[in-house]
């Protein structure tokens, strides 16, 4: 290493002290030495769910659960028999108008302050509207709200954090919406070029400062909004005649609903991809491979992004023969670092940061094989957006499931979003491709400007194994950028295979002391029932 690049390095321990300095004071929380480790459980099909060792088991949560949905059932059923007095709150209610003529007499002729707009065959919650309207009472200038949702069958659907990336290509807002009506009106109200798609035009027109979630069943029907044919269409019109509107390059394509928008990536900037190893091998599908030789021939042989250079981290026990063939491999693109000390993750990942020379840096385990082609243009692509910090892809089990797509923080603990799905099984492969913004991402796979790695200090050595990448998403977040994970970008992660996970005390009670506040709730994912 050259001197710059040593400095560089330990740069990143200097701004990572500073920057956990900061949210300690803001968010974090010292544990009490008795603190019980989180553990995960995996409950039938795949589901991950985290729970604390407590005296309440698993199965008393459960329980707990389908009390808790048939005492909703029973309100519900009640609540649908007593008459809401919507007029006297200045809120009127009507189903989403299917043409703009419809919606802009209806908007002409309201004397009320709002509307509430509900799909068909949706129904609005008695309780919903009188949390929305505490709500308009302490801000009377949002302009739209939305909130959780409940199925016919009374499960509860926990709408995500407001996230205009996410929205392009899922209308996750819920069966009922509220609108501001003077808001509505000054922005044109509702535009014949929308019809079929008019809830989401609205949204996609309505600053991001503008738009509050609350955390109540305000609609009973679908959470999720998945036009067929020509509404499908339409959506699609909508999200494209926006992007065009704010200056984002992408392509939207829809298939059975289901929409994607492709940004193109813009210039030819290198890529750094830093990969940790030690040359482990192991046994996938009955056949024998050495990780990093595979990995490094899917990125040479079968990876569409050429404008890559590989910055090896290996340790000095790595096998010269494993050296030798990543090298004959990846030629020149590949910057070989010795790693000779005890083992630290973070620390390693840095000091290949410190030596890479990209204007991105693509964390990358050496256990991966790339399934999609142009997995690097389509999470480049992405980062190139204004606001965006951090980019995550979708990673396999070598089953076939889903292990990655998201971090989930949740009481204290992380979880992958979609964990232990089989795509086509439950759930079709199309309808995890969403792009969404996320709590974090897995550095296992991981897209970061370059320059934002080095703002935020890299990953935190005080994180050696794990949490590291837990740590890096919400120093990112924190900078006001978002974390954003693709399922268009695909790969293969045999994680497990290479070293055995063990939670240091240490690691759980620095996520705690930095993190606590962030990490009990999660904002963005609908996988956990409040």
């Amino acid at each position: 290493m050259s001197d710059v690049e040593r400095d560089r390095e330990a740069q990143f321990g200097v701004v990572d002290a500073l920057m956990g300095q900061r949210e300690a004071s803001t968010h974090g929380r010292e544990l009490p030495a008795h603190t019980p480790m989180p553990f995960y459980v995996r409950y039938p099909r795949g589901a991950m769910r985290r729970v604390v060792a407590s005296p309440l088991g698993p199965l008393a949560r459960i329980g707990i659960r389908r009390l808790e949905r048939e005492r909703w059932r029973l309100g519900h059923f009640l609540a649908r028999r007593r008459p809401v007095h919507l007029s006297a709150a200045g809120i009127d209610v009507a189903e989403v108008p299917g043409d703009a003529v419809v919606g802009n007499a209806m908007l002409a002729s309201t004397n009320a302050s709002h509307l509430v707009l509900v799909r068909p065959g949706s129904e609005v919650t008695a309780s919903g509207l009188a949390e929305v309207r505490r709500l308009l009472e302490r801000e009377p200038g949002v302009e739209l709200v939305y909130g959780d949702s409940r199925s016919a069958r009374g499960v509860r659907f926990r709408a995500p954090a407001f996230s205009p990336v996410r929205l392009r290509e899922e209308d996750y807002l819920g069966p009922a919406v509220v609108l501001n009506v003077e808001a509505l009106r000054t922005r044109g109200g509702f535009r014949a070029a929308a019809d079929g798609a008019h809830v989401l035009d609205i949204a996609l027109r309505t600053p991001a400062t503008a738009v509050t979630r609350v955390r109540e069943v305000i609609g009973v029907g679908q959470p999720v909004d998945r036009p067929l044919e020509a509404a499908g269409d339409a959506a699609a019109r909508v999200v494209s005649e926006h992007l065009e509107q704010i200056g984002v390059a992408g392509t939207v394509t829809t298939e059975s609903g289901y929409r994607t928008v492709e940004y193109p990536v813009l210039g030819r900037p290198l890529v750094s991809i830093i990969m940790p190893t030690r040359g482990s091998s192991g046994a996938v599908a009955g056949s024998e491979r050495t990780f990093v030789v595979e990995a490094v021939r899917g990125i040479c042989e079968r990876t569409t992004w050429g404008e890559v250079e590989i910055v090896l981290v290996a340790d000095d026990a790595t096998p010269q023969a494993v050296i030798d063939e990543v090298e004959a491999l990846a030629g020149d693109r590949l910057v070989l670092v010795r790693w000779s000390e005890a083992f630290n993750f973070s620390a390693k990942m840095n000091r290949g940061a410190a030596v890479a020379r990209g204007d991105y840096l693509l964390m990358l385990n050496d256990d991966v094989e790339v399934v999609t082609p142009d997995w690097i243009e389509r999470m480049l692509g992405l980062a190139q957006q204004d606001g965006i910090g951090m980019v995550g892809a979708m990673l396999f089990f070598d089953d076939g499931s889903v292990q990655h797509l998201g971090h989930i923080y949740q009481g204290g603990g992380a979880g992958h979003v979609a964990f232990g799905v089989t795509p086509g099984a439950l759930r079709p492969l199309a309808s995890l491709t969403v792009t969404r913004e996320v709590s974090g991402v897995t550095a296992a796979c991981a897209l970061l400007p370059a320059d934002v790695v080095r703002e935020v200090g890299g990953f935190s050595p005080l994180f050696p194994g794990n949490y590291n990448d837990v740590d890096l998403s919400l120093k990112v977040r924190s900078t006001g950028r978002s974390v954003v994970c693709t399922g268009a970008a695909r790969l293969y992660h045999f994680e497990s295979r290479t070293r055995e996970a063990t939670v240091l005390p240490s690691e759980f009670a620095t996520l705690a002391r930095r993190w606590d506040a962030l990490i009990q709730r999660d904002e963005y994912s609908r996988e956990l029932e409040r």
